[in-house]
């Protein structure tokens, strides 16, 4: 039981550390220590780092060993490195998508190109490491202090202000009392700058009073600071005590080489003009050339003051030697920042003129693709209009079916129509026929027994005048007014045609015709032809039209 768990636990711890490492398993563990030592013993790192051998680097341990080269150069007083190969490391971290690197490698050369005073490429590369730096509050208030930087030497104190609070509020956000301190430490020498010295010592004064008593170096500096603040305000007691107070603080050499020269400059203020010589003299071979030719220019008016005029001849000679010199630096310094300035500039036009070719060829593409989207909306609308013509010729014609479809179904309803008339006047027809023989059975029913009754005992019919008035009645009746509709029809007639038609109307025979008028079935005949020429009747016979009238 004890081993399984041993076994689970060594397994937990070797994930962790596998998964807290994960990001820098592609480099080399001595490099990695080298990026850690480099912030510890940076003389002793930057030497190690010097000596490794390139040429057995793989791809992403060269650009890491660039990387160290860009930081070593930053973080001691190391020869300057060339700097032409930090893109290498630029161009691995982009695809690493190592964010935190390019921050710090943007962030190193912004610093290096500032101590250089190419500020064009010191705040090209505070922007990209201001982009890079994501929620990284330490670096954003690093990246401002030294944005400040750069506006502080341009005398664009508005800027530089403003950057300076920026920072201060990222420290207040963080609440870390050092950087609170240190960004109040700048504006404090900002303040110095504009000779604004009231506000520079109650900034110095808040930042030592929030920073943490071991913080031993940066209080010494902002008490120096003080000390330089009081002394510009004609306050020597207060300048010599807060120098004082620096140097119990930092024992270092160089940080005391500035604060006896700081402390000789008060004491001189005091007439105390043993203790600035002393003070001034004291290691003076080890301060910076500017320094240097200012301590021999001050030693210079203290003796001609002393009345020794020699010795004052001597410190003066002695700072106009360091005068050139520092003339001579600056000058080579100059030629220099001139140069890579001037190449900053080359590498600008060339970065635009690519930029223009780029926009060309980008204007082209889009040409081309504004050109191909043309042609394929013409061949889109060439086709959709093929499609709407050929769905109006397909609608058109099937409209045409339609209507074909309605003139052949009207047809056909109008032969149905007419065959259903047909066969209902056919029927009428033949109803009329029926009620026809009704009415002849029933005529003939009335009728015969009246011509009957008219016969002599020869069987010759004799019809009164009361016997045609009940055939013509009868015939009215039966033919729905006969009589009065042919004497309007033909008023011409007589009463005995009338007679005659209402026989011809009963269909009677023209041998029975013969017996009732006693006459031959030819006399019969020539007096229907007469009639009918009387009437006028044309195209049929009497017989048809006394039957249909």
């Amino acid at each position: 039981m004890r081993l399984e768990t041993g076994f689970i636990v060594a397994m937990l711890i070797m994930s962790s550390f596998s998964c807290s490492r994960k990001q820098h398993s592609i480099y080399s563990p001595s490099l990695l220590m080298l990026e850690d030592s480099l912030d510890v013993i940076p003389e002793k790192s930057v030497r190690q780092i010097l000596e490794i051998d390139t040429s057995s680097l793989r791809g992403a341990d060269k650009a890491f060993y660039y990387f160290l080269l860009v930081k070593a150069q930053l973080t001691s007083d190391a020869p300057e490195l060339l700097l032409d190969k930090s893109d290498v490391a630029l161009s691995h971290f982009t695809k690493q998508k190592d964010s935190a690197r390019l921050c710090q490698l943007h962030f190193f050369l912004g610093k290096i190109y500032s101590g250089r005073y190419a500020f064009l490429r010191a705040n090209a590369s505070y922007s990209q490491a201001e982009r890079f730096a994501e929620k990284d509050s330490g670096m954003m208030f690093a990246i401002k202090v030294g944005e400040a930087y750069i506006y502080r030497f341009k005398m664009m104190h508005d800027m530089e202000e403003k950057c300076l609070e920026h920072a201060l509020d990222i420290a207040s956000e963080m609440k870390d009392s050092t950087l609170m301190a240190e960004a109040l430490h700048e504006l404090a020498e900002l303040r110095i700058s504009e000779k604004n010295y009231t506000e520079a010592g109650q900034r110095l004064c808040k930042a030592l009073s929030i920073l943490p008593q071991k913080e031993f170096s940066a209080r010494a500096e902002y008490n120096k600071d003080l000390s330089r603040v009081c002394l510009a305000m004609n306050r020597p007691d207060s300048a010599l005590f807060y120098i004082d107070i620096a140097l119990q603080n930092d024992h270092s050499d160089e940080f005391e080489l500035t604060c006896n020269v700081l402390k000789g400059n008060i004491c001189l203020k005091m007439h105390r003009l043993k203790d600035a010589e002393r003070l001034f003299l004291k290691n003076i071979e080890k301060l910076p050339l500017k320094e240097k030719q200012d301590v021999y220019y001050k030693m210079a008016q203290l003796k001609k003051e002393e009345k020794d005029f020699q010795v004052a001849s001597e410190y003066a000679e002695r700072s106009i030697r360091c005068r050139d010199s520092l003339e001579a630096n600056n000058k080579a310094g100059y030629i220099s920042n001139l140069n890579a300035f001037q190449e900053h500039e080359r590498q600008q036009r060339r970065i635009a003129n690519m930029n223009t070719k780029i926009s060309e060829q980008e204007i082209s593409y889009y040409r081309l693709a504004i050109l191909l989207s043309l042609m394929l909306c013409l061949g889109i609308s060439i086709v959709l209009r093929i499609k709407q013509a050929k769905k109006k010729v397909e609608v058109s014609l099937k409209e045409k079916e339609q209507d074909m479809v309605r003139l052949q179904n009207n047809q056909w309803e109008t032969e149905v129509k007419y065959l259903q008339e047909k066969h209902n006047r056919e029927a009428i027809q033949i109803e009329s026929l029926n009620q026809n023989v009704e009415y002849y059975k029933r005529l003939n029913a009335l009728t015969v027994p009246i011509l009957m009754k008219s016969q002599n005992s020869q069987g010759a019919m004799h019809l009164k005048k009361e016997e045609w008035d009940i055939i013509i009645q009868n015939t009215d009746a039966c033919f729905n007014d006969f009589t009065f509709r042919l004497k309007e029809a033909y008023p011409q007639l007589t009463l005995e045609e009338v007679r005659f038609a209402c026989l011809l109307k009963m269909e009677f025979s023209l041998s029975l015709l013969s017996e009732i008028y006693h006459i031959a079935k030819g006399s019969i005949s020539r007096k229907k032809m007469r009639l009918k020429e009387k009437m006028q009747i044309e195209n049929m016979t009497l017989d048809d039209f006394i039957k249909q009238f």
